[in-house]
């Protein structure tokens, strides 16, 4: 039976993350079960974008903190790394906007970068038609143990983006955009990052959900406290808990119910051990879900989906940009995996054409400006379809 620790972890003070963590550890078996001395232990934060610590849209420094020093304790050799979603972006400079530099400096780690270093191309494990090789950066498979930092967020195309999402991190630069084009569908893009999941077997993960995300996640939500720290060695009974915290059920979530499937962990709570602090004490009954603009066209299969696209495309959510917020730095037009953005210099705006628009919600996603915004069309507000707020 999988176990599941939860901690009460009321802020970021280091005292009482290092306890949470510590007391996490314990109620799962401790860390010295799986990192040995000498081993070379890559902690895989979430490091989507350069921004401040307090925005909750990357994890937060103190917990790789905690963790580094557990690491050290078991004779370790802790290392940080992640890949930033926006693939142009300065990777050294997200280290140290994001605070993971300076806790790994302090703490006695050392940050890694996965676009400086080899990648090599891996075999889809599932043989997914859609995207059948995945390039995977050298310092993940290197490590001899993957500890996986995630935090805790709505989704605005998975709906949640806990453990699993986590480990996308994996992939550096360009090739994350290619996944949205090759695997346009939310459960087709879901099945490789389950891809990735099964080649890269984190051993630990430890989730940060001490400030979470409601609403527009990943980047665009609002922070909220939910005031714990999970830890697992099972990433899918994570994510299928901490879902459930915030009013997710497992089978709404793709990759918990397609990594449930191929028996990477397991997803139904009633057979997943909680220790600590119980779901029912922590459970939210009001967190502001994400959109699920693909609700209506799911579960059609790929024969029938052209036939119904066009009346699916009715009920749709579209980005949009604020002119007065953008600063033209043109990160939505090079991270849009459609190039369906462009920048009109004579007009001097971004502008983005949604008659080629996939609705994966990258340059939402990208814009640390919160520049971009999403509109409900009239029949998905009809059907309910989104999240109530910014388009009324």
């Amino acid at each position: 039976m999988s176990k599941v620790a939860i901690t009460k972890c009321d802020s970021y003070d280091q005292n009482e993350v290092d306890r949470a963590v510590q007391q996490s550890l314990e109620l799962i078996g401790g860390l010295a079960n799986i990192v040995k001395p000498g081993n070379k232990v890559l902690l895989k934060v979430n490091a989507l974008m350069g921004s401040s610590p307090e925005a909750a849209v990357t994890t937060h420094p103190s917990l790789v903190t905690a963790v580094i020093k557990e690491v050290k304790k078991c004779g370790g050799i802790a290392l940080v790394g992640d890949s930033p979603g926006n693939a142009s972006a300065n990777v050294r400079k997200t280290m140290v906007d994001t605070g993971f530099k300076k806790a790994a400096d302090e703490a006695g780690g050392e940050v890694v970068y996965f676009q400086e270093a080899e990648i090599f191309d891996l075999l889809s494990p599932s043989h997914n038609k859609k995207i059948k090789t995945l390039r995977i950066a050298s310092k993940v498979l290197d490590a001899d143990v993957i500890i996986n930092l995630p935090k805790l967020k709505t989704h605005n195309y998975t709906l949640f983006t806990g453990a699993i999402k986590n480990m996308f991190g994996a992939v550096p630069g360009f090739e994350k955009a290619h996944f949205h084009i090759r695997a346009p569908r939310p459960h087709e893009f879901a099945e490789s990052l389950v891809d990735i999941l099964e080649l890269t077997k984190p051993h630990l993960n430890i989730m940060d959900a001490v400030m979470g995300m409601e609403g527009h996640g990943p980047t665009g939500g609002s922070p909220r406290k939910l005031g714990i720290i999970m830890a697992s060695t099972d990433p899918v009974a994570m994510d299928a808990v901490g879902g459930h915290l915030i009013g997710y059920e497992p089978s709404q979530i793709d990759t918990t119910v397609i990594a449930n499937r191929r028996g990477l962990g397991e997803s139904c709570l009633d057979k997943i051990t909680i220790f600590g602090t119980s779901m029912e004490e922590i459970k939210v009954s009001d967190w502001k879900l994400s959109t699920d603009v693909n609700r209506l066209t799911r579960w059609i299969p790929g024969f029938m989906y052209d036939l119904v696209r066009p009346l699916a495309r009715q009920a749709r959510i579209d980005p949009y940009i604020i002119q007065d917020k953008c600063t033209k730095c043109l990160v939505c037009v090079k991270g849009c995996p459609a190039k369906t953005i462009n920048y009109d210099k004579e007009r001097k705006i971004v502008e983005i054409d949604l008659k080629d628009c996939i609705n994966c919600f990258c340059c939402h996603e990208l814009c640390e400006y919160k520049a971009i915004k999403l509109k409900r069309s009239w029949l998905a507000r009809k059907l309910g379809i989104g999240v109530p707020g910014e388009d009324e």
